[in-house]
């Protein structure tokens, strides 16, 4: 099924996201599964899922995944699990970072999600981002 406008709009405000906050970091890498790029490798999957976005640099000093979800997205058992292993890869990686990328109107419950997930893995390693495709970026350490 193709993706909705709206979620890809989200991935794009994840890259604008990592080109804006991370361009001190040399040699990043970032995939992303947005159409339009012939030849664009998809990011790996992590778990049995792929995110929407993945980043890292070299040498490996930072790595950042990336997820879009829309409002309802938020709430499915398939979005808990998915961000479930997102979190527990993170949790392993040095200088980890969990960008999600929400409407305007699911900030706060992105940033609930994020925080029960981290709180059930029982990590406090991830740095977790909320983007929406309004307002200025929200972050916070697990």
């Amino acid at each position: 099924m193709p993706e909705s406008s709206t979620h890809l709009a989200l991935v794009g405000r994840i890259i604008d996201h990592i080109a804006e906050h991370h361009r001190g970091i040399s040699d990043l890498a970032v995939l992303h599964d947005l159409p339009g790029r012939i030849g664009c490798t998809k990011p790996p999957k992590i778990g049995l899922y792929r995110p929407d976005v993945y980043a890292v640099d070299a040498p490996l000093t930072q790595t950042i995944v990336g997820e879009a979800k829309t409002q309802g997205d938020l709430e499915t058992q398939h979005t808990h699990k998915q961000l479930t292993a997102f979190v527990k890869f993170l949790a392993i990686q040095n200088n980890a970072v969990l960008i999600l990328a929400v409407p305007w109107q699911a900030k706060a419950r992105g940033l609930a999600v994020l925080t029960s997930i981290a709180q059930r893995v029982g990590t406090v390693s991830v740095r977790f981002v909320v983007v929406d495709n309004v307002s200025i970026v929200k972050s916070i350490h697990a």
